[in-house]
């Protein structure tokens, strides 16, 4: 190959990539409307591609996309924090179009229908001593800030769920790093599982029924939603903890359960957070 300049470190080099850089040579069509509709294109289908390519891992092969990343076959997908970020948009999208929000409550229903509500309405009694404000002045704000609070802070879930798996998992002997790896992957399979079921009771509300208003319907998405989780916690913890007969089972819907509790740990905590910081 003929002999070039590295632009950015100023090397001559004779190969296809500067091995220090990265930097490849300049073209002699560089910069001309070819050229750069060319580089586009190979950019724009390798983003679409690995975009593609991961979504399929994490929807059909359960633990696959964990398992590669873990092993450095980081080239051809899109990181774990990607892939979580790509699956929160995707699910606050479907969220604002279907009008129902999971992880946010309005004050209303934290006062009259969480099983914290005793202790929601004690610290609202002191919050609004302190700030000198009526529940009527104060509720709208606290509304409109709740439903903005769960979208930024969503990532805190996958979080806390993360120092669970090295416990169930002892014996693994995986980096705490892995096991972040693992949470971010699941948990953007969860966003967008929760996104199935909104659009689910969005139709249910079309066809004139309740939503999720309807408790029958909540429940049945909820146990759905439950029983799906397991079932992709026990392929997925096969294939990256290597996690085996009876006591796979027991893990993955032990796991399902502690899904559920970091859920409903979040929404409190998105209660704290809009109380205090409204």
């Amino acid at each position: 190959m003929k002999k070039w300049t590295c632009p950015s470190c100023g090397r001559t080099r004779a190969t296809a990539f500067c091995p220090t850089c990265g930097e490849e040579p300049l073209r002699p069509r560089d910069l001309t409307v070819r050229d750069m509709s060319g580089q586009f294109l190979r950019q724009f289908s390798s983003i679409d591609a690995r975009l593609a390519r991961s979504f399929h891992a994490l929807l059909v092969r359960p633990g696959a996309l964990s398992t590669a990343h873990v092993a450095g076959q980081r080239r051809s997908y899109l990181g774990p924090l990607q892939i979580f970020f790509l699956a929160n948009a995707i699910f606050f999208a479907v969220q604002s179009f279907t009008h129902f929000n999971i992880f946010s409550s309005t004050l209303d229903s934290h006062l009259h229908q969480q099983d914290w509500s005793p202790l929601a309405q004690f610290l609202l009694d002191r919050r609004l001593a302190a700030k000198g404000m009526t529940l009527a002045a104060f509720a709208p704000g606290f509304d409109q800030a709740a439903v903005l609070n769960a979208k930024a802070l969503i990532i805190l879930m996958a979080l806390a769920f993360v120092p669970f798996l090295p416990i169930v998992f002892l014996g693994a002997r995986r980096r705490f790093g892995a096991h972040v790896v693992f949470a971010l992957h699941l948990y953007a399979f969860i966003l967008l599982l929760y996104s199935l079921s909104l659009l689910l009771a969005e139709v249910q509300l079309r066809l004139g029924g309740a939503g999720l208003a309807s408790p029958a319907v909540d429940l049945a998405l909820t146990l759905l939603n439950l029983g799906i989780c397991a079932a992709y916690l026990w392929v997925s913890i096969g294939a990256f903890y290597g996690s085996r007969g009876v006591a796979r089972a027991a893990k993955a819907l032990g796991l399902a359960f502690i899904i559920i509790l970091v859920a409903l740990a979040y929404r409190f905590a998105i209660f704290l957070i809009t109380l205090y910081f409204t």
